[in-house]
């Protein structure tokens, strides 16, 4: 579907009113910006037999710059927890796979044949405001569902990755900042040890 002011108002709207519902689960007072997904995007390792799945995508910003940027409909799995916003998705995104569903489960309702295929996982997903073992649960998903070179692309809008890599056993390395964007975002690419390919993160090397 094109991208027309009627539709951004409609985005725009849809978010507010959930942000007013839950705003812990949305991590941002606007929705993010087309300079911070399109950043992220360009960032994405996809190949014609694998899949990116996409966890927390809210209105849908990222999904609309990763089919901008070559990812396929058919190649795309989108994971939210919120109702109304799955529905949002579904109308706006009709040939993407939307699924209503928790992140930290994505080994369940992923397709089987999706698992150990995917070469990245972006996450829209305020993982700062979650507890540390729910954190926890969602890059074990993560991971679970990656193939061996894979990686998982998250955002923040703190100083610091969210996400430890002591804890986590992750290798992380930061990617750079986002300045327009409110509030100013900052992205990596996180990885599980034994991986190969470079690895980043939105946290300074060193900072955990």
């Amino acid at each position: 579907m094109t991208y027309t002011s009627q539709v951004k108002r409609d985005e725009t709207l849809l978010f507010f009113k959930r942000l007013l519902k839950n705003p812990r689960t949305l991590g941002a007072v606007t929705p993010s910006s087309l300079a911070l997904s399109n950043f992220i995007c360009r960032h994405v390792e996809a190949t014609a037999d694998s899949y990116v799945v996409e966890i927390g995508a809210g209105t849908g910003r990222f999904t609309r710059a990763l089919l901008h940027y070559g990812v396929t409909p058919s190649q795309l799995f989108v994971i939210e927890m919120d109702p109304e916003l799955c529905k949002f998705l579904t109308h706006h995104f009709p040939h993407v796979t939307v699924i209503n569903g928790d992140a930290s489960r994505l080994v369940d309702i992923l397709p089987p044949h999706v698992i150990g295929n995917v070469s990245t996982v972006i996450s829209g997903i305020p993982l700062v405001n979650l507890s540390e073992s729910v954190q926890a649960g969602i890059a074990d998903a993560c991971f679970a569902v990656l193939s061996e070179s894979g990686q998982m692309l998250q955002f923040t809008y703190g100083p610091v990755s969210p996400l430890s890599s002591r804890k986590l056993g992750l290798h992380k390395k930061r990617l750079g900042s986002v300045l327009w964007n409110f509030p100013p975002g900052r992205c990596p690419s996180t990885k599980a040890p034994g991986f190969h390919s470079p690895v980043a993160v939105f946290a300074p090397e060193g900072i955990n």
